[in-house]
This record gives structure tokens, sequence and C-alpha cells, in this order.
């Protein structure tokens, strides 16, 4: 008969086993969602990508030869970054977690030999912690685990801003690389007509001069936007988990302004969905679940055990079984361990609530750069822009007349040119201020198309 017995109390500890890893909702869902995610990232060796062994083309890179839209831009980026990689990763390895709190200790085996009484024992005892304190172990690594979910997201909202803004800035080497050479043929025609003054006697030889020199002027400041544009180039492929040389096609932005909303519409968004404080959240809720263990430590844990003697001496087979209990008698510490666990959950819930002020502060100076970006496109594209390209046309046609002189002509043309290139950097820097406005509020949705 205590065999059986025996059979029934290992019968328990796997059945206590197998409840508390039931209870410890949300593992096996996360678990899976992880592998989904997993096989939605695309994943390459640095070796395939860099070096004289380099593999070819991706078919799927075509799509980058094409108009850049920065929705497929973010999601790509989004796709290949091996940040995101390296943040999922990090949250499937805080949810392996769970299982380890959850278990039992490892069992303990023992044989013991005794001459006197020509006996063997073999003993296998098994320590079991208080159901409720696995519990709280488990609660807290999940809380722990959402919390590196939250980041996760964190991170690709990140990574959609920084692509969008990547985006931004290649566009603005480009086109101020256009307006570069569309002014450097502009003076071209000036030369001529200097030169054509010139020959008639009508302008001195300086007005060629000066005119020579704004059109080297201009080859200069072409030389420092070619490298604006490499380098822009460089720092989206990279994004892209791409050779840094690898070829981008035309770049489209969105230029449609659009109402701010009111900044309490923005803080409430950012409260309910930026991913960070949601990261933060989780923590806290992970020191939570530590205080109950914490307290928990007051209440003894179980150990059970069960042996086999073998009586040559009698020639006779024996079961022994074994039940205990721990002895929670040193106050101190049990003392000391629940007051650490309540300052870690205040320490969380200052910090949760310092990481809110900083979100609101990242909101408000987002949207002051949108808002003030925004105001200054709009003078500048209805009023200052075009009023500069008539004053270059009037003076062009003045001086053709005679009635104006060619340093005006070509201040005109610098001022028509400066005005051209700001109206590009204020439109790169009102997208940059959108993509840095949707991350601060945790808004994971980018411009489709022009």
């Amino acid at each position: 008969m205590r065999l059986p017995r025996s059979r029934r109390l290992r019968a328990s500890a796997l059945a206590l086993v197998v409840f508390t890893t039931g209870c410890i909702a949300g593992y096996s869902e996360s678990r899976a969602e992880a592998d989904r995610y997993r096989e939605s990232l695309r994943w390459e060796d640095e070796a395939d990508l860099i070096g004289p062994n380099a593999r070819p083309a991706d078919p799927g890179d075509a799509a980058f030869v094409g108009t850049l839209v920065p929705a497929l831009v973010a999601d790509e980026v989004v796709r290949r970054n091996p940040d995101v990689r390296a943040a999922l990763e990090r949250w499937v390895a805080y949810l392996e977690r769970a299982p380890q709190r959850t278990a039992l200790p490892n069992p303990a085996f023992a044989y013991r030999y005794s001459s006197m009484f020509k006996m063997h024992t073999y003993e296998l005892m098994q320590e079991v912690p208080f159901p409720a304190k696995l519990l709280a172990d488990g609660r807290a690594a999940l809380a722990d685990a959402r919390a590196m979910r939250a980041e996760l997201d964190e991170q690709t909202n990140l990574l959609r801003a920084r692509a969008e803004q990547a985006l931004a800035n290649l566009h603005l080497a480009r086109r101020s690389l256009e307006l570069v050479d569309q002014n450097a043929a502009l003076v071209d025609r000036f030369i001529e007509i200097a030169n054509s003054r010139y020959t008639a006697g009508t302008a001195t030889q300086s007005d060629v001069l000066r005119a020579q020199v704004e059109r080297e002027g201009l080859r200069e400041e072409r030389a420092m936007f070619v490298r604006d544009v490499q380098v822009a180039e460089s720092m989206l492929n990279v994004l892209l988990d791409r050779a840094p040389e690898a070829p981008l096609g035309p770049v489209a932005i969105v230029d449609a302004p659009g109402a701010l909303e009111p900044l309490t519409v923005l803080y409430e968004r950012a409260l309910q969905q930026r991913p960070e404080l949601a990261a933060f959240r989780a923590r806290a809720d992970a020191q939570r679940e530590m205080l109950s263990r914490a307290q928990l430590e007051w209440v003894p844990d179980f150990v059970v055990g069960g042996g086999y003697v073998r009586d040559f001496g009698e020639d006779e087979d024996q079961v022994e079984l074994t039940a205990g209990l721990s002895l929670p008698v040193w106050l101190g510490r049990i003392r000391g361990g629940v007051a650490e666990a309540e300052a870690n959950v205040r320490r969380a819930d200052a910090e949760t609530h310092s990481t809110r002020n900083r979100v609101f502060d990242e909101v408000r100076q987002a949207a002051a750069r949108l808002a003030a970006a925004t105001e200054r496109s709009t003078i500048l594209r209805e009023a200052t822009l075009p009023r500069a390209r008539q004053n270059v046309e009037v003076s062009q046609a003045a001086y053709v007349s005679g009635q104006l002189g060619f340093l005006e002509l070509v201040d005109a043309q610098r001022v028509s040119l400066m005005k051209e290139l700001e109206l590009e950097r204020v439109r790169a820097e009102r997208t940059s201020a959108q993509a840095e406005l949707r991350q601060a509020t945790g808004d994971s949705t980018t411009e489709e198309r022009p």
C-alpha cells in the first residue's frame, strides 16, 4: 500500500506544477505573438551586404528604385532594421523568465548505505514553495515582459520617425542641388547678357567678372549639396539595412499643412498610446507583484519526499515518506525584503510620473516646431518667394535696359535662391516635426502619399 501512496504524492506535485504554470495567463499567447512577429522581419548577415562577396540585390529592393513614399519606407525600416530584431529578442528573453520563475525547484536525490544494518536507502526530496509565491513571481515576470513588448513598440515608432526624417533630409539635399543647378543656369544667362552689354560698350568688364565669380560660388555650393545627398542616401540605406551606396529612387513627401490638434488632445493621446509610458506602467506592475511576493515570505514552504529502503539483513523492502515545513523565523530578513519592495514600488511610480512629464514636454516641443514650420512655410510659399522671383525678373529687365546695376541684379538672384533653399529647409523641418509629434504621441501611422 505504501508504493501507491508514493505515486499519488508525485502525481499531486505534478498537478501543482501544471496548475501554477497554467495560471500565468498570457505567456503562451505572447510567445506565439513573438514568433509571428519574428517571421515578419527580414534579416541579413553583414557579409551579405558589404564586401567582395556581397550577395546580389534582393528583388524586393526594386521597390526603392521607384518613388519613395514615407509609408513604404517606414514599413520597410521596421521590417529590416536590426534594432527591431534586438528589441524583439529582448522581449522574448523576458517572456522566458515566466516559466522559469513558476517552476518548482529541482528535486534532490540522495543515497545512503549502512554497513551495520546492511541497508541501502534511495531518497528523493522536493521543495514546494507556497503556490501564491510562484504565481506572484510569474506575474512579475510577465509584467516585465510586457514592458519589453512596449519597448519594442517604442523602438519601431522611433525608427518610423527616423525613416521619415531621413527621407525628408534626402529630399532636401536633392532639391537643394536642383535649385543650385537652376540658379547656375540663370547666372549663365546673366553672363551672356553682361558679355553682350560689355561688347556694346554699355557695361564694364567688372559686370562680367562679377557674374563669373557668382557662378563659381554656385559650383562650390553644388559640391556641398552633392555631399549632402550622399550622406542622406547613406543614412536612409543604413536604416533600411542596405549597403550605404545602394541606389534610391525619387522622394515624395507630404506638404499639405493640416490643422494642428489642441495640446490637450495630444497629451491625452500620448497618455493612452505612447509605448514608453506603457513600459514604465508595466514595470510598476512588476514591482507591485514583487511586493506581494515579499509579503508572502511569512508563509512557510513545503518539503515532501519519499525513499526506498532495501534491508538485506531482514531481506525486506521498505518505503519512507517525508513531509516538512520551512520556518520563516528570521524576521529582519522578511521585514527588510518587504521594505525594499515597497521602496521599489514608490521608485517605479516616480519614474512613471517623470516619464509622463518628459513625454508631455516632447509633445509640446514637437507641436511648437510643427506650428512654427507650418506658418513659415505658408509665408515663404505664398508671399516671400513669389516676390523674390518677381524681383529677379524685374531686375533682369531693368539691367538689360540699363536702369539697374549688375550688383543689384546678382543680389536679387542671390536673395531668390536663399528663399528657395529656406522654403525647402522649412518643408523638411515640418516633415521632421510631424514625425516627432507622431512618435511623441505614440501614433504609429505614417503619411501615405504626397
